[in-house]
């Protein structure tokens, strides 16, 4: 999820009533919520490193009780109190990776022993709505400070009905998606995702094993049409070399629905890997990885970016 989502989350369950209960629990709620993104610093080596390890061990089962740990050991200094400190930040911190497990991007909660990614496929990455209601229950804890904590329970009830909608909406996307698949020859796996500004309508994606196509799915009208088709290339065509590589090993290890394109140039072959995820039909653009190799199979250059896709 966005920043502003943790953020805002963060900063309500501190107003639920432990910011009476332990010195500077709004603060440290706050960053506790947030802490787990501290695996951005790896973008400071290269992309590839960035997308190999974000949303990785900070995210775990293991790392978040262990990083709570060790900002509570900091924040103790200015609360006076551990071990409500470590409670405080625990929750909070939790919070992270149970709201980037619901959206596309996905989690690996089992590291360092499963790599495996799961998908909660509910929310946007950023989700204005919910935003929204944390935000207005905020001011409105401001404004009346002799009912914030009321306030605050109400909002988080009012995002509890939220998420009881979406869920529905959900279920019926992926009824819609699963029939569809059901109906496609050759079909491996699906997914759906909810758009960013109209929660009635998602997206869903099936793959087969010659292509992979994209629906609009309007769930309470049971309505679905086709809006992109993209054929993919089998592996066994891709050249070793080119599979090898980093960027394309870090890219595979991370998409969900992969492509895979090679095409001949004066000097050797251009490979092309990406996730029709975060594929743009309109720009033709999609996070991939970029493999040139001379005649020889030698990598000459290789990249990991959103870039134009091979036609």
């Amino acid at each position: 999820m966005f920043n502003s989502t943790h953020t805002f989350v963060g900063l309500a369950i501190a107003r639920t009533g432990l910011d009476d209960w332990v010195p500077r629990a709004a603060i440290t709620a706050v960053i506790a919520s947030n802490f787990p993104d501290i695996d951005i610093i790896t973008a400071l080596s290269s992309t590839a490193t960035y997308l190999e390890y974000h949303r990785g061990i900070t995210h775990t089962f293991v790392g978040v009780p262990l990083l709570a740990l060790g900002f509570t050991a900091v924040m103790y200094i200015f609360s006076g109190n551990f071990w409500k400190t470590y409670l405080v930040a625990l929750i909070a911190m939790s919070t992270h990776p149970l709201l980037d497990y619901t959206n596309t991007y996905g989690l690996r909660p089992f590291l360092p022993w499963n790599p495996t990614w799961y998908y909660g496929d509910l929310l946007p990455i950023i989700d204005p709505y919910l935003d929204a209601v944390l935000f207005t229950g905020i001011l409105a804890g401001e404004v009346s400070r002799n009912n914030k904590r009321f306030i605050t329970w109400l909002c988080l009830g009012i995002v509890i009905l939220y998420l009881g909608a979406r869920l529905e909406l959900r279920s019926m996307a992926t009824s819609q998606v699963q029939t569809f698949a059901a109906r496609t020859p050759g079909s491996e796996k699906w997914g759906v995702a909810p758009q960013i500004l109209n929660p009635l309508v998602w997206e869903g994606i099936v793959q087969s094993k010659k292509q992979l196509l994209e629906v609009r799915i309007h769930p309470w009208d049971h309505l679905m049409t086709e809006t992109v088709r993209l054929e993919r290339t089998a592996p066994s065509k891709i050249p070793k070399q080119a599979l090898d590589s980093r960027s394309a090993m870090v890219l595979l290890g991370f998409a969900r629905f992969p492509i895979m394109r090679v095409r001949s140039t004066d000097f050797g072959y251009r490979i092309q890997i990406f996730d029709f995820r975060f594929y743009n039909a309109t720009t033709n653009t999609a996070l991939g990885s970029e493999i040139a190799l001379d005649r020889a199979f030698h990598i000459s250059k290789e990249t990991l970016s959103f870039q134009k896709t091979i036609e």
